[in-house]
């Protein structure tokens, strides 16, 4: 099992856990050792003292964090900025193509708001038709 779980993750992943001390923690996995332990900078944390500190756990008590992905406008225009600040044109055009997406999803989810179909005492004009 520590096998399958040191092959899914690697240094520069986000992982929660629970250290060698019983403190759960959030954070971002600095080193793997041989023997199967992990060196994690703890970004949240149980113990407010482990906060900022680096803190030793074993892989079996490391789960790997989904990546975020962003898709909401905001943070896409945000990490946009980011891209033209770095100067990173192929990361800005794909931010770009991905907002695309999440304005069309906005769009077409705000032109479904409003609209009424009837209560049951008006007209026939309002209401869907199912066939």
């Amino acid at each position: 099992m520590a096998w399958a779980k040191q092959q899914t993750v690697q240094v520069g992943d986000w992982v929660s856990g629970t250290s060698l001390l019983d403190e759960k923690f959030i954070g971002y996995l600095e080193a793997i050792t041989g023997n199967g332990k992990v060196m994690v900078y703890v970004t949240q944390s149980d113990h407010d003292e482990a906060v900022g500190e680096w803190v030793e756990a074993t892989l079996s008590k490391l789960e790997k964090l989904d990546d975020y992905v962003p898709n909401e406008v905001n943070d896409l225009q945000s990490l946009m900025d980011l891209a033209l600040m770095t100067r990173d044109q192929a990361w800005f055009n794909e931010l770009a193509a991905a907002l695309r997406i999440a304005q069309e999803k906005t769009a077409h989810r705000s032109a479904g708001k409003g609209k009424h179909y009837g209560n049951g005492s008006g007209s026939w004009a309002g209401r869907v038709r199912i066939d």
